[in-house]
């Protein structure tokens, strides 16, 4: 499954893969890179986050989520760059992810 969430330089890009009965999705926007790695099991959290990337904001709570709802494995790997981003962008991208999140859960398979 693939989709986006929002518009313009704050747009989320969505792919995610079906292993099993486990996820992975490829969480990007703006300058795509990898930012952080998170893995949730049943709820449990383990993260990898280079150096100067704030990408975990992102990461955690979509694979956290996933699979304490689907009791699985959920590796998100998130990357989302945009040189000098304000506030209000750093607002968007948030709220997008919030929506992002919404709509894996209503139409995952």
């Amino acid at each position: 499954m693939k989709f986006s969430v929002g518009s313009g330089d704050t747009a989320l890009n969505y792919e995610v893969r079906k292993l099993g009965a486990d996820y992975l999705i490829l969480l990007t926007g703006g300058d795509i890179h990898i930012g952080c790695t998170a893995i949730g099991d049943d709820g449990r959290i383990v993260s990898y986050t280079p150096l100067h990337h704030r990408d975990d904001a992102l990461a955690i709570p979509l694979a956290k989520k996933i699979s304490q709802e689907y009791r699985c494995i959920c590796t998100v790997v998130a990357g989302f760059h945009l040189d000098n981003i304000s506030k209000e962008q750093i607002v968007a991208v948030i709220e997008n992810s919030k929506i992002g999140m919404k709509q894996l859960l209503e139409n995952i398979d």
